[in-house]
């Protein structure tokens, strides 16, 4: 016989689901799913069960639905939603058959699971172990007798002991990689484009989400020298920087890095990572790219962590071909191509000629601006910089790396983050979306210096962050976007909320981020301890723990043994018990000499019988209550 509360347990269950795997389910999915559960919970109020052909009809009805949706939505998407739909169908019929109950419990179990493939974030691994137990509840339900709704000692202490062999098997279980590769791209809505634009970056600027967190193990660099670089734009259209068909990348020079690092990185469903200046050594599941740049062998879809160790110095040329490909200009901004003569005549070296456009910058009053003028399609760079003056970091890289290439300079743009904010719990860097920036990078004496107009036409940019080198109009404008409402204002002034965000930080660092790497470190470790001494130690350990076990087992009392006593004890007041009485008898014989105790007596009588001879271990507790009101009510 089914439990009567699993299926309220059930549907609190699914209910608690349908919340928190949102980002998986579309709308109307969303609110079929709540319609078929209220329509459950309404069916079992009023006891009139449904009919099997509605359910088998309501099935096809949203198997046709969900196939006409599916070129819509992501496919992933698509079986999530297909699996909640049967869960949910499932509880129609957990009432005629048991089976039909356990199927419900191993599809919720499999349905919980895959909260993970969408967010793997600290409270949301609460939320999911939390569901996860309460349908570990639901399968004890199903082979626990009617009469036991809640655990008893027993039960917690089997699962106290399960936890350090689950984690044992976390820590030394291999390592295996995904079975498969989950694509959510439509979905990604943060994360640097593979093209940069005029006016590209100032869409992602609007976007407070976490790009990704630094922790540094030594020295840190200073606030302006940030530069997070991730993208790397070669070829120029006239309008666009495009990436390059790049080389293979060269292999990392051992020399001694200045800073040490490890980066938790937000899923943006890229290749592409994120590194200071010159890497010299990686550790993880990454990879060094070309033109210096670090990626992962597949699209970071989850949490990703990885160390790195650079010099925060200039990235070096990899060969003479890097450079001829930098050069290559399509001259369609003829004021800007004369500019770029005018001062490359003035100023021969790479290294004046750099100096000479910070000087440009500075005296021809350019501004910083999140909303600059629309530039037409033809010569943009020549608009930007003699007409309108207006841009933001994307105008500013184009152009400097126009103006380098017609001065037959070598550049390229880089795409990446700027800065970040140092939070105090945990003292690591936190960078949002709102960091990201473009610069340029141009070859001189063999390195690729870094040339950033906006140090020159906004420096608070570097130092304090985009709101500080904003005017007061824009900074209204922008705060738009990050509105929150009186709730999130509150939160955010919360200092626990910090704490949490410290917490979530390492979980991704120690829990989600745990790999081979991490591993064969651990095993490395544990083959260099003295293993004969700890073997003696833990043997000796496991001894001393049996024999204590054994003196405490043979000089404890049973259960049965301790119940008979306290019964001695409490029903001593009402009457004595004879050698020759049997317990049955005894409170046999109490209950006629105490007529007005005859019912509490006799209800002890049963329990006792119950737990003595059924071994019904519920029944301890019944009986020491009724001794409890016996007590109380003493002659």
């Amino acid at each position: 016989m089914l439990n009567p509360g699993f299926v309220y347990i059930a549907l609190l269950l699914q209910l608690l689901l349908l919340a928190l795997l949102q980002d998986g389910l579309s709308w109307w999915s969303s609110l079929v799913l709540l319609c078929i559960l209220l329509f459950k919970y309404t069916s079992v109020r009023a006891h009139k069960p449904v009919r099997m052909m509605t359910v088998n009809a309501l099935a096809v009805l949203l198997c046709l639905l969900l196939l006409s949706q599916l070129w819509k939505q992501d496919m992933q998407d698509s079986m999530l939603q297909l699996l909640f739909f049967s869960a949910a169908l499932r509880l129609f019929s957990i009432a005629s058959e048991l089976r039909h109950a356990k199927k419900l419990v191993w599809v919720q179990y499999f349905l919980i699971s895959t909260g993970f493939m969408l967010n793997q974030s600290l409270w949301f691994a609460g939320a999911v172990f939390l569901l996860f137990f309460s349908n570990l509840y639901l399968h004890y339900l199903l082979f626990a007798p009617v009469q036991r709704r809640q655990f008893q000692w027993s039960e917690f202490r089997l699962l106290l002991w399960v936890m350090p062999l689950c984690i044992a098997l976390f820590v030394l279980f291999p390592r295996l990689p995904p079975l498969w590769q989950t694509d959510r791209q439509h979905q990604a809505q943060t994360g640097l484009a593979d093209e940069l634009s005029l006016g590209g970056l100032e869409r992602l600027v609007q976007n407070d989400s976490l790009a990704f967190r630094v922790e540094f193990n030594s020295e840190k660099p200073p606030q302006q020298e940030l530069y997070w670089r991730a993208k790397v734009f070669e070829r120029f259209n006239g309008q666009d920087w495009l990436p390059g068909v790049l080389p293979a990348s060269a292999p990392l020079s051992a020399q001694q890095a200045r800073y040490h690092y490890q980066l938790v990185v937000e899923p943006h469903f890229q290749r592409s990572l994120f590194s200071l200046g010159q890497v010299h050594q990686i550790q993880g599941q990454v990879r060094p790219g070309a033109a210096g740049l670090i990626e992962s062998y597949q699209q970071i879809s989850r949490r990703f962590s990885y160390g790195l160790s650079s010099d925060g110095e200039a990235v070096a040329q990899q060969n003479n071909e890097e450079a001829t490909r930098n050069l290559r200009l399509r001259h369609s901004n003829p004021q800007a191509s004369a500019l770029a003569v005018q001062l490359k005549q003035q100023h021969t070296t790479a290294s004046a000629y750099a100096q000479a456009l910070y000087q440009h910058f500075q005296n021809n009053q350019f501004r910083y601006s999140l909303r600059p003028p629309v530039l037409n399609k033809e010569a943009q760079i020549d608009q930007f910089l003699f007409e309108h003056q207006i841009g933001f970091c994307g105008h500013y890289a184009s152009a400097a790396a126009y103006l380098f290439r017609a001065a037959g300079i070598p550049a390229r743009v880089v795409g990446g983050y700027q800065g970040g904010s140092w939070q105090v719990p945990g003292n690591y860097l936190q960078v949002l979306q709102k960091d990201a920036h473009a610069w340029v990078e141009y070859l001189d004496q063999g390195r690729w210096r870094r040339f950033d107009a906006t140090a020159i036409v906004a420096p608070l940019r570097l130092t304090q962050g985009l709101a500080d080198a904003l005017s007061l109009s824009e900074r209204q404008f922008l705060d738009q976007f990050f509105q929150q409402g009186m709730l999130g204002e509150w939160l955010q002034q919360l200092e626990w909320l910090e704490w949490l965000e410290w917490l979530d930080y390492y979980w991704s660092v120690w829990v989600l981020s745990f790999d081979q790497s991490e591993q064969r470190f651990i095993w490395q470790s544990l083959q260099s301890l003295p293993w004969v001494w700890i073997g003696a130690a833990l043997l000796a350990s496991l001894l001393l723990a049996l024999v204590l076990y054994l003196l405490v087992q043979h000089n404890a009392e049973n259960p049965n043994q301790a119940l008979r006593r306290l019964m001695f004890k409490v029903l001593k007041p009402y009457g004595l018990k004879t050698d020759a009485q049997t317990m049955e008898s005894y409170v046999s014989d109490l209950m006629l000499a105490h007529p007005q105790q005859h019912e509490t007596l006799h209800q002890l009588l049963l329990a006792y019988q119950r737990f003595e001879f059924a071994e019904q271990q519920e029944q301890l507790q019944q009986c020491r209550k009724l001794l409890y009101q016996l007590s109380k009510n003493k002659l």
